[in-house]
């Protein structure tokens, strides 16, 4: 109950705030797909718009409150909408930042309350939407954590930095410990993964496709196929820790470890915990004027129940980019699998795949900008032929977004 709350405790306190200042972004999307059926319509595609999905709509919606409570205290409250969310209008981040003087070469932030960790170079931490830069779809790493982890919990990071110890790097460390996050996990078991944007809110619930192993005559019958990725089920907080370097300009590096600590035999309202782990890296590289390219690399295992479904995972991508003009040319490429390992034979949980994305963002003004996407996923999924789909898929799409900002 109490962090169901914060996010309400949090925007009442900034309403009182001295300092306020809202930001926000209309995506209006126009879309040619020739994909599967998607995970949004309980299906086993990878993407998010399918063949049956309408040729205008909202990609999403947000509205970002930043407030000064004090010389070193900040608040942020993001709500978010789109054409599919659960509850229409939700939290998607809400969250303190204490920022201490710095004392010497260390400058340290001290951030409570729900938000993401901070395990992605596509996206603009500072922007609007947690939404990637360079494309409309984010890799199958970020469209996982956008919608299956969050941190409700407290985040400690401290950066020395390089110019007050007379050295060309910044050097930085990350600890969280946090609460809730128990079924993630979930749905990169019996979905797979995915290349899509869509960002889960706090109160989502994401609808499973209908394998047998949860049907009341399954296996798991006690698992809903409606799942609450942020809910805490065993009271165990779990936690993540992190380095990360940035050699100038030109070359950042990170490494972070993740345990959500769920115990695996806990079920509560019809949610297992997952105990879920990973190891991720992620390097930013600025070769010359104008090029970027970008890298993120996870590996982690996911244990539901006494063995009844445990697999390990793998991702990667590079994205490489190049302005062009006004505007921003990008070319990412992605790899996933998940290998299962557990004694339900009957509930095939493997699953290899790639995608390329192609995107060009064009400013239109100070304000709007146009991103046009060409977008292909192959993936191979065994157990897509228990609900009459076929087991390998190749998933094309054009997706144009026009995006307002203020």
């Amino acid at each position: 109950m109490t962090s169901r709350l914060l996010p309400l405790a949090l925007a009442c306190l900034a309403m009182h705030a001295p300092a306020a200042e809202l930001r926000g972004m209309l995506d209006l999307r126009a879309v040619q797909s020739e994909a599967g059926r998607s995970f949004l319509d309980s299906g086993l595609g990878k993407s998010r718009y399918d063949a049956g999905s309408p040729a205008i709509g909202i990609g999403q919606a947000v509205l970002r409150g930043e407030f000064d409570l004090a010389d070193t205290v900040s608040a942020s409250v993001e709500l978010s909408a789109d054409d599919r969310h659960h509850s229409v209008i939700d939290v998607r981040e809400a969250w303190l930042a204490w920022n201490p003087l710095p004392s010497g070469a260390w400058k340290t932030r001290v951030k409570a309350g729900y938000f993401f960790p901070p395990t992605s170079v596509e996206i603009d931490y500072d922007g609007i939407g947690w939404t990637p830069k360079r494309t409309i779809s984010s890799s199958a790493i970020n469209s996982w954590i956008g919608e299956e982890l969050r941190t409700n919990g407290v985040e400690w990071s401290s950066r020395r930095l390089g110019r007050h110890a007379n050295v060309p790097y910044d050097v930085g460390v990350v600890l969280a410990v946090f609460t809730g996050n128990d079924p993630a996990g979930t749905m990169l078991a019996w979905r797979g993964w995915s290349i899509s944007d869509r960002i889960a809110g706090r109160n989502e619930a994401l609808r499973l496709a209908d394998l047998p192993v949860y049907r009341p005559d399954g296996a798991i019958p006690r698992q809903s196929r409606t799942i609450h990725p942020f809910r805490e089920i065993d009271g165990r907080p779990g936690y993540y820790a992190g380095l990360n370097l940035n050699a100038g300009p030109d070359l950042e590096l990170a490494v972070l470890h993740y345990d959500n600590r769920a115990h695996p035999l806990a079920v509560q309202h019809g949610q297992y915990g997952w105990r879920t782990r990973f190891d991720h890296v992620s390097a930013v590289w600025r070769p010359a004027a104008g090029w970027e390219v970008l890298m993120q690399a996870m590996r982690g295992d996911t244990l539901m129940g006494a063995n009844g479904v445990a697999l390990n995972y793998r991702s990667w991508y590079v994205l490489a980019s190049h302005r062009i003009g006004s505007g921003t040319l990008a070319l990412r490429y992605d790899r996933f699998s998940t290998t299962e390992h557990d004694v339900l034979p009957d509930d095939p949980n493997n699953e290899t795949g790639h995608a390329m994305a192609l995107a060009y963002q064009m400013p239109l003004s100070d304000t709007v900008s146009l991103m046009l996407e060409s977008l292909v996923v192959h993936s191979d999924r065994a157990s897509r032929t228990l609900i009459a789909e076929p087991r390998r898929q190749s998933e094309r799409s054009i997706t144009a977004a026009l995006r307002w900002q203020f």
